[in-house]
């Protein structure tokens, strides 16, 4: 640490400032962790669902008799429908082995879905800067296919986007709230401060030393103080995080969360403590320059 000739061994900042900036930075990275591995999941279901439709053709009626060739007709139909509306690129039927795959992590990797009810299904790739006339897609669809069950991720991915839009938006006023947070409680360390050693600070100051240096004195500190605490808290998280990212991958929910930050998201994880650390020195900084001119 600088060397200081305030003596602050008495300070009751000594070991406040550490456990608030480890119990803040500890807050804060989670809460951001979270954020940011929300904003990278959903970015990655909307790149990846968005330009894309999904039609399905029941093999069963409601009875459970099959359908048998109508369903070859049927299929046919919708390809045609499909491939001729504008903004559409292409369309597919899924196979056997296509459809295995996608039931996989509900069936397991060895059902067999040929023995099960489930409808043909139709995968729709989408231009996704083409307006896409949905609507007269489903009326086509109902005119001549009526058993064809249209689902356009489109419609579901509105509102998830709106729920993710808003963890993001709440995210941040809890950011916002941790740091003002940090520096109310930065001021008020600093003032108990600067009252317990106003006799030493009166005395440096009748040695010559001006406002500026006893100034640069408690802000250094502050920082240092801080960034010691911050960085414990930082490494408190990454255990945590750890232990999230395992529960998700054992419990098979690689495809709802996105399980790793990335390089650039690390950067501003870690960036966190030196933040608050710099928080902490600009509010100190202020906080004695303030009470010096009115004190002394």
């Amino acid at each position: 640490m600088t060397k200081s000739n305030i003596f602050f061994t008495t300070d009751p900042a000594k070991l406040f400032l550490p456990w608030m900036s480890m119990l803040m930075t500890f807050i804060a990275v989670l809460v951001l962790a979270g954020g940011m591995a929300t904003y990278s999941s959903v970015t990655r279901w909307q790149r990846t669902v968005s330009g894309s439709l999904t039609v399905q053709i029941p093999t069963y009626t409601e009875l459970g008799a099959s359908r048998g060739e109508m369903v070859d007709r049927e299929i046919e139909t919708t390809l045609t429908i499909l491939r001729s509306s504008e903004g559409v690129l292409g369309a597919t039927v899924l196979s056997d082995r296509q459809m295995s795959d996608l039931m996989a992590p509900w069936l397991g990797e060895n059902a067999v879905i040929t023995e099960l009810p489930l409808p043909k299904l139709i995968d729709v790739t989408v231009d996704p800067n083409s307006r896409l006339d949905i609507a007269q897609i489903k009326s086509d669809l109902a005119t001549q296919v009526p058993s064809a069950i249209l689902d356009s991720h489109r419609i579901w991915l509105t509102p998830l986007l709106r729920i993710s839009s808003g963890i993001i938006k709440l995210i941040g006023f809890i950011l916002v709230l941790l740091s003002l947070t940090a520096a109310f409680t930065v001021i008020y360390a600093t003032r108990t401060s600067l009252t317990v050693h106003e006799p030493v600070i009166a005395l440096v100051h009748m040695m010559g030393a001006g406002d500026l240096y006893v100034t640069q004195q408690y802000a250094s500190r502050s920082f240092q103080l801080t960034l010691l605490g911050s960085l414990f808290g930082f490494f408190l998280t990454l255990p945590i995080m750890a232990g999230v990212s395992f529960f998700i991958q054992g419990a098979s929910f690689d495809f709802i969360l996105k399980q790793s930050l990335s390089l650039g998201q690390w950067a501003v994880l870690l960036s966190v403590p030196f933040l608050l650390s710099v928080l902490a020195f600009i509010t100190t900084f202020k906080t004695v320059m303030n009470y010096l001119k009115r004190f002394l």
